[in-house]
Order: C-alpha cells, then sequence, then structure tokens
C-alpha cells in the first residue's frame, strides 16, 4: 500500500539527485583504489530504503559502501560552499541546499551518518503533511 505525503516533489528531487551523486562519487573514488577482484568481492552499492516511521513522519535513507567522510568533515557536511570535490568539481552548495530543503521547506530532519572506509547514509524524515505557514 502506498503513502501519500504532502511535499514539494521538485524539491524534494533534488535532494535525492545531490546525495545520489555524491554517493557516486564516492563509490568511483573508492574503485579507483581498488583491485577489479576486491570490487568483484565487494561491489559498489547504493541502498535506498523508505519507511513510515509513525503516522506523522516518512524515512528515507540513502546508503552506501563507499569511502566514508572522517567525522570532521560531517560537521562541514552542510556548511554552503563546503566541498570535498576537485576545483572546478562541485560548488559546495549541493547538500546546503538539500539541508534547507529539508529542514525549512518540509520541517524534516537531514542526517549523515559515516564510518570512513565502509561508507554513508543520509537519513532524510519529513511530515506526512507539510504545516502551511499562516494558516491555522
Amino acid at each position: 500500500m502506498g503513502v501519500l505525503v504532502e511535499c514539494y516533489a521538485g524539491q524534494l528531487n533534488q535532494v535525492f539527485m545531490n546525495i545520489l551523486v555524491n554517493a557516486i562519487d564516492a563509490l568511483e573514488e573508492n574503485n579507483a583504489k581498488r583491485t577489479y577482484k576486491e570490487i568483484e568481492e565487494n561491489p559498489s552499492q547504493i541502498k535506498i530504503r523508505t519507511s513510515v516511521v509513525n503516522s506523522k513522519w516518512l524515512e528515507i535513507a540513502i546508503a552506501d559502501n563507499g569511502v566514508g567522510i572522517s567525522p570532521e568533515l560531517q560537521q562541514r557536511i552542510f556548511d554552503p560552499f563546503f566541498t570535498t570535490k576537485p576545483v572546478g568539481k562541485g560548488t559546495g552548495m549541493g547538500m546546503s541546499i538539500s539541508y534547507q530543503i529539508v529542514t525549512e521547506k518540509h520541517g524534516g530532519k537531514l542526517e549523515c551518518f559515516s564510518t570512513p572506509g565502509k561508507g554513508t547514509e543520509f537519513i532524510i524524515q519529513i511530515p506526512l503533511q507539510l504545516k502551511v505557514h499562516g494558516v491555522v
């Protein structure tokens, strides 16, 4: 059974794309350091899981088994203009904008959990119903 969610669909798609593009980059970076045999034994993966937390919240988790993010960088991951990519490869705005879309536009939460060398998981939680500002 599907669950209907009130949301800004285009903006949420932007969040998903930002996270997925970063996950693909992390997997490619990881694969560049591995042999064919290592890649074959532990293939690169992105897992997307959706669940209804309770009657009010939806959770979307996007996890990769890439290079992971150090605790120092995790603290800055949502800062504007912060990027770990080489010069010319990223603006450093994708995750900052994603954070704003989830928290400010949807009243939700966006969290990053990562273990260096093991991978990263982003967890998005949004309410099933938007609270429309100014309407009681």
